[in-house]
């Protein structure tokens, strides 16, 4: 059987494994949510080549329209880690804590914390958006639908630099 995104609405309480979700090879169309659309695609208008676009070009403002769902990752390699450059305001809200400044390996929910960091390193390997689609998802006692949009962003001689991160969050029923 050929699962996708409408597959993942279907699934039971427990969610997917994040490394089943990423072998979906999930698109931009996939997504409910029309920000992360947009985003996405946005993001191929920022390259100047076949690469990835420079950190340095980066603009906030050119992404208003996701800015409060926006997170910003400065990617640490030999280990991989990731370090809240900004923590968006409704992933703070959310999770009632602010990263900014923090790594993930901080982050309040360890159930939630290695699917962070896999989709991460994921997207840190990769010259193009990765997209991440889960539902069911019980966290801070509420069944969660989460999708997640990484973009990545690098340095003159092209290595990934940073991700921006971009969540869209929906409470399926509150616990």
């Amino acid at each position: 059987m050929t699962m996708t995104a409408s597959t993942l609405e279907l699934a039971p309480t427990e969610p997917l494994p994040l490394e089943q979700r990423l072998r979906l090879g999930l698109s931009p169309e996939d997504l409910q949510s029309q920000p992360l659309r947009q985003l996405y695609h946005d993001w191929f208008g920022l390259r100047t080549g076949p690469g990835i676009p420079d950190y340095a070009t980066f603009d906030i403002c050119n992404f208003r329209y996701v800015i409060g769902s926006l997170n910003m990752m400065e990617v640490e390699r030999d280990p991989w880690r990731f370090r809240y450059r900004v923590h968006a305001s409704q992933a703070a809200r959310n999770i009632g804590k602010d990263m900014t400044g923090k790594y993930v390996e901080e982050y309040p929910s360890a159930q939630y914390r290695d699917d962070i960091q896999q989709f991460f390193v994921h997207a840190a390997q990769r010259d193009e958006p990765s997209i991440d689609i889960t539902a069911n998802v019980l966290i801070f006692h509420r069944l969660m639908r989460y999708e997640t949009v990484a973009l990545p962003f690098g340095d003159a001689a092209g290595e990934i630099t940073h991700l921006a991160v971009a969540i869209s969050t929906s409470v399926l029923d509150d616990r």
